[in-house]
């Protein structure tokens, strides 16, 4: 399973900061989206971090607090925005995760500059708790 990765790094984190330390995880919620001032072009798909990682980390961060690990002492969310002058410059940031998306590529070569990439992120301070 692959929530067991993360919930092992979080035992062993766990095991690595002092009791009433601090753990922050941060971490985007969304795939990027792609705009310009006209409007949005299209979404950077990241089908098996979407689908498959982030749910598992989520499950995996629940279960070690169920577990007495850790306690969530505040959340925030926020967007984080990108900005690019070019659209080479936009294509060869994100070259690895466009290459399996040749008409999202082809709709950021075909528009006007400037643009902006946009991602949901949430931010969480957990206290890090004695072991029972």
């Amino acid at each position: 399973m692959l929530g067991e990765g993360v919930v092992h790094a979080l035992r062993h984190v766990h095991g690595l900061v002092v009791p009433n330390g601090m753990l922050v995880d941060v971490h985007p919620t969304t795939e990027e989206r792609v705009e310009t001032r006209c409007g949005p072009i299209g979404v950077i798909e990241e089908p098996e971090w979407i689908d498959v990682e982030l749910p598992n980390a989520e499950a995996a961060l629940r279960r070690t607090q169920r577990e007495g690990l850790y306690a969530l002492e505040a959340e925030r969310e926020y967007d984080v925005l990108t900005y690019f002058d070019s659209s080479g410059e936009l294509i060869e940031e994100k070259r690895d995760l466009l290459e399996s998306q040749p008409a999202l590529t082809a709709r950021i070569e075909a528009a006007a500059p400037p643009f902006v990439t946009s991602m949901h992120v949430v931010l969480r301070r957990l206290r890090v708790l004695a072991r029972r």
